[in-house]
C-alpha cells in the first residue's frame, strides 16, 4: 500500500510499509475494540502534542456508526495514532484515508497499522487538512464517513463543514462527526448540511452531521 506525505504546496513523497523509515516504539495505552483486530494494542503518544479519543467515547462513536461501518469509505481526519481509522478497518471498512500533519502523528499511524499487521485498505495523507481536502477533491473521492478530531482550541469548524458538504466528498447518505470540547462553539447547521445528533461524555462530545433535507 502506498503512503503519500502531501506537503502545503501539494507536492509528494511517497512512502511504502516496512521502509527503512525508523520507528521510535512509545508507550502503549490504547487498544481495538471489536471486530477482526479486536484486543490488539495500539501506542499512544509521548507528549500533549496528540490527544487521542479514548476508549469509551470511541465506543460510543461505533455503537452508533455499527453496522454501517461495513463496506464503507471513512477520512480519518486529524488522525494523530490514527486509533480511529484502525478501529473501522477492524471492524469491516473497505478503505481508510489517515490525514494527519504532525511527523508525531504520521509515525504512530505507520507503527499501529503495522502492530495490526494492516497493509492495505489504507492511504496516509501528511498534510495539513484543508491541503489533503482539497487533494481528494481533485481525485473525486467521495466518503461515507469523515471523522474528524482537531485541536480543541481549533476554531474553522464551519470551513472544514463546508469542505465537506460544497465539493463532493460527502455524498447523500454520508455523515460527518466532528469531535469536540462542549464549550466549543460548533455549527448547528449551514446552507448544505445540518447537525442531527450531538454525544456528550464529560466534558468531551460527538457532533453528527448530514445532508439537510428537503424543507429543512
Amino acid at each position: 500500500m502506498l503512503i503519500r506525505k502531501v506537503n502545503i504546496q501539494g507536492s509528494f513523497r511517497e512512502w511504502w510499509p516496512h521502509s527503512s523509515i525508523p520507528i521510535r516504539h512509545s508507550s502503549i495505552d490504547m487498544r481495538v475494540i471489536s471486530g477482526q483486530f479486536r484486543g490488539r494494542k495500539l501506542r499512544g503518544p509521548r507528549g500533549a502534542e496528540i490527544r487521542p479519543t479514548g476508549d469509551r467515547l470511541k465506543e460510543s462513536l461505533f455503537n452508533i456508526l455499527d453496522p454501517s461501518i461495513q463496506g464503507t469509505v471513512l477520512v480519518d481526519v486529524f488522525a494523530g495514532t490514527g486509533a480511529i481509522g484502525i478501529e473501522a478497518l477492524s471492524r469491516g471498512a473497505r478503505q481508510v484515508v489517515f490525514v494527519d500533519s504532525s511527523r508525531e502523528g504520521c509515525r504512530l499511524i505507520r507503527e499501529n497499522l503495522e502492530l495490526c499487521g494492516i497493509e492495505s485498505g489504507f492511504r496516509l495523507l501528511s498534510s495539513d487538512v484543508f491541503t489533503a481536502l482539497r487533494l481528494l477533491v481533485r481525485e473525486g473521492f467521495s466518503a461515507d464517513i469523515l471523522f474528524m478530531d482537531p485541536p480543541y482550541q481549533w476554531r474553522p469548524y464551519r470551513d472544514l463543514l463546508e469542505v465537506c458538504f460544497r465539493t463532493g466528498l460527502a455524498h447523500g447518505n454520508s455523515r460527518v462527526v466532528i469531535e469536540h470540547d462542549r464549550k466549543a462553539e460548533v455549527p448547528e447547521d449551514g446552507d448544505d448540511y445540518h447537525r442531527a445528533r450531538t454525544v456528550r461524555q464529560g466534558h468531551k462530545c460527538l457532533s453528527f452531521y448530514g445532508f439537510k433535507s428537503p424543507g429543512i
